[in-house]
């Protein structure tokens, strides 16, 4: 579950994904980002809801992704 959300994350950054593609790295950082999305909704999970857990998780890894596709596209 957590693989497939920051897949469709990075795949909404055609940038980022083409260049993680051809550098032969979109597999560990495809593993990086999901083992922090993960931690971080546990984490959240502890002071709320699981749902809202999931969404707050999601958008931080999200801001993590647009920052490093603003990087990579500057």
């Amino acid at each position: 579950m957590y693989k497939t959300i920051v897949l469709e994350l990075l795949q909404a950054h055609p940038t980022l994904h083409r260049r993680l593609c051809l550098s032969r790295t979109l597999l560990r950082e495809l593993d990086r980002y999901s083992v922090d999305l993960r931690a971080s909704h546990l984490e959240l999970s502890r002071s709320v809801p699981p749902d809202a857990a999931m969404e707050l998780a999601v958008a931080q890894i999200e801001e993590r992704i647009a920052q490093e596709a603003a990087r990579v596209e500057a």
